[in-house]
C-alpha cells in the first residue's frame, strides 16, 4: 500500500506542536461539572458548558462562589481585630465588627449563589448523552 507523505502547512488539519490560546477559543469549549475560577469569581473557561447533573453542578457552583464571596469579605476587612477590653475582660455582647462582618458575608454569600443559579441555569447542556 502507498502512503503520501505528510504536508506541514498551517491549514492542511495537522496537530499544532504548540497550541496557543487563539486556536482553542476559535472554536473550541470546555464542558465542566464544576468551574475553576479567577480570583474576581469569573469563570476560567473558555466558552463553559456545565454537563452531568444539573442540581450536581448547581450545589458545586453554589457553594464555591459562596465560599470565595465570603473570603473576599474577610479580605477586605483584614483590619478588623476584636479582643478584650483595656481592663482585659471580655463582654457578653457581640462585637459590632464582627456582626457587621457576618452579615457582609451571609450577603455576599447570597449574591454568589444567586449568580451561581444564574450560570448554572444559563450555561447547562444535560447530562451530556
Amino acid at each position: 500500500m502507498a502512503t503520501s507523505p505528510k504536508k506541514e502547512t498551517p491549514d492542511s488539519g495537522v496537530l499544532q506542536d504548540k497550541p496557543d490560546a487563539a486556536a482553542a477559543r476559535h472554536g473550541d469549549h470546555d464542558r465542566i461539572v464544576m468551574a475553576s475560577r479567577r480570583a474576581d469569581g469569573s469563570m476560567d473557561q473558555i466558552n463553559p458548558e456545565f454537563i452531568g447533573d444539573k442540581d450536581t453542578a448547581l450545589a458545586a457552583a453554589r457553594e464555591q462562589l459562596a465560599v470565595q464571596a465570603v473570603s473576599a469579605v474577610d479580605v477586605a476587612a483584614r483590619g478588623v481585630t476584636s479582643g478584650p477590653a483595656d481592663d482585659g475582660t471580655g463582654s457578653s455582647e457581640p462585637d459590632a465588627d464582627v456582626k457587621a462582618l457576618q452579615d457582609a458575608q451571609e450577603q455576599a454569600k447570597r449574591e454568589a449563589e444567586a449568580k451561581a443559579e444564574r450560570e448554572v441555569e444559563q450555561l447547562h447542556q444535560g447530562l451530556g448523552d
